[in-house]
């Protein structure tokens, strides 16, 4: 099975029209499911934050977790011009721009076309804006997709909570390999460990989840496992390396398109990776940066994808993306 997860920028009518919606909070997630002849499905999963740009954590997270990106443009001004940027800045190089005015108003295409390939995003298409077409293009996009097999896993937590009669309940995103039944699970920043007790893909009980699904994790917790502080951002995987624990840092900063704000010794910046979002001061710079963090962050060593930095006084928000020779 393989799934695409996307982040679409845009209105909930545009969103409904390509998958049904499954779940709402500060991100509403719609799923589709292309069923195959030989009865078994493949999902495009759609991530949309319903309060960006006033709230832009969720939105910043999400980008961490998704594989295509969907822009719908009613207008080009600042808002559309941070959303390019920060596509562009967390590697997400494919995606679908529709253009969808509001009534009475005009977007000059060619404009928004300029500005896409400025931030960096040259191999997006723009696409009609129609649900249908536009899932059938994700589809055909869903279908190349190749499943590689990886030993291990790596889960971001999205949320945890505790349900009488099953106990604590992780929920997240599979970032590599594949999780069991039975699995150990550890959790970075806590000792001890957990066995799933069972999954949980798209409200189907499973006995294994892969790589890019969303996966619910029942656990029943050993010795010394901090159930406590487990939550949104927080990281398990099979093994302890699979991550590094920083209290200071040091990177390279891949500055984002049209950024022209500069940082200095002093500023507080936000870490964004895999759905962490956290904040920190810097400490010195040299030709790298260096950072202390209010509160320890997790470095997953196999994300192929670079943390993201973001300032929120600046503009655009997002800094860029950062190197920290994992």
């Amino acid at each position: 099975m393989s799934v695409l997860n996307i982040l679409f920028v845009g209105s909930e009518e545009v969103a409904s029209s390509i998958a049904k919606k499954s779940d709402s909070r500060d991100v509403d997630n719609y799923i589709y499911k292309d069923l195959k002849s030989d009865g078994s499905f493949s999902t495009i999963s759609i991530l949309r934050p319903n309060n960006y740009p006033e709230k832009p954590k969720s939105f910043f997270t999400s980008l961490t977790i998704s594989d295509f990106g969907i822009i719908e443009v009613n207008k080009v001004d600042s808002v559309f011009g941070e959303v390019v940027v920060s596509m562009a800045s967390a590697g997400i190089e494919n995606g679908f721009i529709l253009i969808n005015p509001i009534e009475g108003d005009w977007v000059d295409e060619v404009q928004v076309k300029g500005l896409v390939e400025q931030a960096g995003l040259v191999k997006w298409k723009f696409i009609e804006n129609d649900g249908v077409v536009i899932r059938e293009g994700l589809v055909e996009i869903l279908n190349k997709i190749e499943n590689k097999e990886e030993e291990g896993f790596v889960v971001a937590v999205d949320q945890a909570f505790t349900v009488k009669g099953v106990g604590l309940v992780a929920i997240g995103n599979v970032q590599r390999g594949k999780i069991s039944k039975h699995d150990k699970v550890v959790f970075a920043g806590s000792e001890g460990n957990a066995i799933t007790r069972s999954l949980q893909v798209m409200d189907l009980d499973v006995e294994i989840a892969n790589v890019g699904d969303r996966v619910g994790l029942a656990l029943r917790s050993s010795g010394g496992f901090r159930e406590d502080i487990l939550g949104k951002g927080s990281i398990l995987a099979d093994s302890e390396e699979r991550f590094i624990i920083e209290s200071e840092s040091e990177f390279e900063l891949k500055r984002a398109a049209f950024q022209k704000s500069v940082l200095s010794e002093g500023d507080v910046i936000h870490f964004c990776g895999d759905l962490q979002f956290g904040v920190g001061r810097v400490s010195k710079i040299t030709e790298r940066i260096f950072v202390k963090w209010e509160n320890p962050i997790v470095l997953n060593k196999i994300s192929k994808k670079d943390p993201l930095i973001i300032q929120l006084e600046a503009s655009p928000r997002i800094i860029g993306s950062a190197n920290f020779n994992k």
